[in-house]
Order: structure tokens, then sequence, then C-alpha cells
């Protein structure tokens, strides 16, 4: 049985090193076979807005643009919260494909059948 995960990311632009070793984490997490889950809240919200993912580049790891494609192809569950989207002013149709935008019950919920990582 896979170890199962929730990652919560909780920086995008405004640490790039914290933001870009979440995504390192989650990659590592994805082909260790664990089974992830993904979770963007307050400014890791800003990771599901397209185009960001690919600009967050920390130090002395792989950018995110070289990990990102690997974390999508994984099919795995990822969502951002609901009010830290309307925080950050992003529009649904600006949503990377595959991210769901949910609120903490959701949270909640994963949290109760998964091990939690903060980044």
């Amino acid at each position: 049985m896979n170890k199962k995960i929730i990652l919560i990311i909780t920086h995008a632009t405004d640490n790039h090193d914290k933001a870009n070793a979440a995504i390192a984490l989650a990659a590592s997490l994805i082909s260790e076979g664990a089974d992830l889950a993904l979770f963007y809240i307050f400014e890791g919200a800003l990771m599901a807005k397209r185009g960001v993912a690919e600009t967050i580049e920390g130090r002395n790891l792989a950018p995110v643009r070289d990990l990102w494609p690997a974390v999508l192809e994984a099919r795995i569950p990822m969502y951002v919260c609901g009010a830290c989207v309307k925080t950050y002013d992003i529009a649904e149709a600006e949503i990377v494909e595959g991210i769901q935008i949910t609120h903490i019950p959701t949270l909640a919920g994963e949290l109760m059948d998964r091990e939690a990582i903060t980044i």
C-alpha cells in the first residue's frame, strides 16, 4: 500500500525557494509512488494560475518549469482554496487544468485520510 500524503503548498511568487521546494518534493513523492494530493492555499493559490508555476525558480533545485509537467501528468488530486482564488483575483478560466477549486471542508476530509506536509 502506498503512503497517503497531502502536500499543502502555501507559497508561490512570494518565496521562490519554498514554492520550488514544494513542487520538487511533490515530483519526488510521485516518483516514489506516494498516493499524493496537493492543496494550494494562501500565496500558494497563485501556483494554480496558468503561467505562474513556470516562473518559479528557487535556488539549488531544478526550476519548477522542469518539474511541473511531471506533476501535471501524474493526474493526482489537486485543489486550490476557493477563498484564496477570490483573495488573489484568479478567474476560474485561469486555473490550471486538473486543479479543482474547493474549500476548507475538502481539505479537512483529505486530512482525515492522509498525512499532511505543509510548505
